[in-house]
């Protein structure tokens, strides 16, 4: 027979063995993850600071960097396109909002950038599709509504859908857009006036 010390001890002992085995396995895999995750939020905050700081250029060479690293990058595909625009640079701007789309189908940041673009080279319905797309996304997005409004006012001349979208911007933002309110008071004029034209 084995003594009962004996074989306690040895159960200790096998415990402390597996409990030492399964730490270091947990902290070994978490390291490498940490590590490379950290060097990826490490080089987006670089980016982002690059980009307040006005160094289009290089912001623009982080963002690209992070993305090869991690394809998957939340929102680095935006703010690639808000660079892009901000060199006009169209055509590079509407990939980095397509790709941000496919990457995130809410993005109503990147829905309402490719819209504004898509307006500028004339494409008027797939811009409202897109602005669409982005309140459908974020209801709580007032730059939607708002470049939703200038499209339907000025190159629809669809007049009360723009009144509305107007209205719902000035809504969001607590009135706080002074040009808007002229705009709603000229839109308002314009409709009772195409009202009077029909009588």
């Amino acid at each position: 027979m084995y003594n009962s010390s004996i074989i306690n001890g040895l159960i200790r002992a096998l415990v402390l063995v597996l409990i030492a085995c399964i730490l270091s396995a947990c902290q070994s895999v978490p390291e490498t993850v940490s590590a490379a995750e950290d060097a990826q939020l490490k080089l987006y905050k670089q980016a982002n600071e690059s980009l307040t700081a006005g160094k289009t250029d290089l912001a623009i060479e982080q963002f690209e960097q992070l993305l090869k690293q991690n394809p998957a990058a939340k929102h680095a595909y935006t703010n690639l396109g808000l660079l892009y625009v901000s060199k006009q640079d169209n055509e590079q701007a509407k990939q980095a909002f397509l790709n941000a789309i496919e990457q995130d189908k809410n993005d109503a940041i990147a829905y309402t950038h490719l819209a504004v673009i898509q307006r500028q080279q004339g494409q008027f319905q797939q811009a409202k599709l897109n602005y669409e797309k982005a309140i459908d996304a974020d209801p709580g997005y007032a730059n939607a509504y708002l470049n939703l409004g200038i499209l339907l006012d000025i190159y629809l001349q669809d007049l009360p859908q723009a009144l509305a979208q107007y209205e719902k911007y000035q809504q969001l933002t607590a009135n706080s857009n002074k040009d808007v309110e002229k705009w709603l008071i000229d839109i308002k004029r314009r409709i009772d006036k195409q009202k009077d034209i029909a009588k």
